[in-house]
């Protein structure tokens, strides 16, 4: 049985990600309790138009709040194919872990390079959809200002 390579914990890094992931949950769920009844009584206010321009920016800003973690999937896949080893020489890990090398890095690095693309991909093509969707209810009678006796 050969000796494998073991990358070991850096508690420091891992104290530093889990108290970022509490604090995101914190502001997350500050936010939908107290920020979404503010946002959701400021868009009943508005015209049915400027409604429903700011409920489709609004999706659009979340939908791209993927991109980040995209790229960060690329880059971390990029860094594995060169080095030819998953994890790779000078990053940081929450647990020990062995050292993949060869071949298998390799098939890791790409995988974690097409995840990100395709996420990538499917943040443009649900903006897209969202888009024409949107774009159809702007369309429809209900959201006419006719249909609510407002003469244009």
């Amino acid at each position: 049985m050969t000796e494998r390579e073991v990358v070991k914990t850096d508690k420091r890094y891992r104290r530093n990600l889990f108290t970022v992931y509490i604090a995101l949950i914190i502001l997350g769920t500050v936010l939908v309790k107290w920020g979404r009844p503010l946002f959701t009584a400021y868009i009943m206010h508005l015209p049915v138009k400027s409604r429903i321009e700011t409920i489709e920016l609004t999706v659009h800003l979340l939908l791209l709040l993927f991109i980040p973690a995209a790229v960060y999937l690329i880059v971390v896949g990029r860094k594995v194919c060169i080095h030819r080893a998953m994890p790779y020489p000078g990053m940081k890990v929450i647990h020990d872990t062995v050292v993949v090398t060869g071949r298998n890095a390799l098939l890791r690095g790409w995988s974690l390079v097409v995840l990100g693309t395709i996420m990538i991909i499917m943040v443009l093509i649900s903006s897209i959809i969202t888009h024409n969707i949107i774009l159809r209810m702007k369309h429809h009678p209900l959201f006419s200002p006719v249909f609510y006796g407002v003469e244009v």
